[in-house]
């Protein structure tokens, strides 16, 4: 039996690949290959959650982490819970096929999951159409999902003005396993024609605690 490593990230990336029809074929596989490096947009998000990962209770005026600078032009509250950045790990059988699908959340409480979002421009549909929510409540088996979306603008190079943050919540529902289960599939067959290298003799159980562990 073949074995292959997913990101919860990848399989929304297929979709919105699948969608786009003017998406390239060899950039895509780029990505997914991580040849390419991260964009300047991609550097900011990922400074934004370094900061909300540590950051404490009380009032903030903005944050500063790895020469990124943010500050808030809004009134927002946000609980942020104090179990944050967890991994998680689920197999899906594909047919003669396990797929290990590894993700991280921001944070958890309870049965909600939380996820921190940095955007020029808020699309509450984009978000509810996505699988991310949806596959992160299969894994970690919770029933809500709830999205932090920080809303800002550059003002000078890695300087960055947040002017709205919009909770945006989801919930488990009848099916939802299923879906996910499609769209893992759906991945699986994209991988096995464009990306053979993903496969791995490996037993399943043993990939899972590896990638568990890393």
């Amino acid at each position: 039996m073949d074995t292959i490593r997913i990101s919860v990230t990848e399989i929304d990336a297929l979709r919105w690949f699948r969608a786009d029809e003017e998406a390239d074929l060899v950039d895509f596989l780029r990505r997914l290959r991580k040849e390419e490096p991260p964009t300047e947009a991609m550097l900011a998000g990922t400074a934004l959650h370094k900061a909300l990962e540590t950051a404490t209770e009380g009032e903030v005026k903005g944050f500063s982490v790895d020469g990124f600078s943010f500050s808030f032009d809004a009134d927002a509250t946000i609980d942020l819970p104090a179990i944050r950045e967890i991994k998680g790990v689920t197999e899906y059988r594909v047919g003669d096929t396990t797929a290990v699908v590894v993700g991280k959340v921001d944070a958890i409480h309870g049965r909600r999951i939380d996820d921190h979002k940095f955007t020029a421009r808020y699309d509450a549909e984009r978000f509810l159409d996505s699988y991310q929510w949806r596959i992160y409540l299969d894994i970690f088996d919770a029933d809500e999902f709830r999205w932090n979306v920080f809303e800002g603008r550059e003002s000078a190079p890695r300087n960055y003005i947040i002017n709205a943050v919009h909770p945006l919540i989801m919930h488990r529902y009848p099916g939802l396993w299923q879906d996910v289960t499609r769209e893992v599939a759906g991945f699986v067959q994209f991988a096995r024609r464009f990306l053979p290298e993903r496969f791995s003799p490996v037993e399943p159980n043993a990939l899972a605690e590896r990638y568990m562990a890393g």
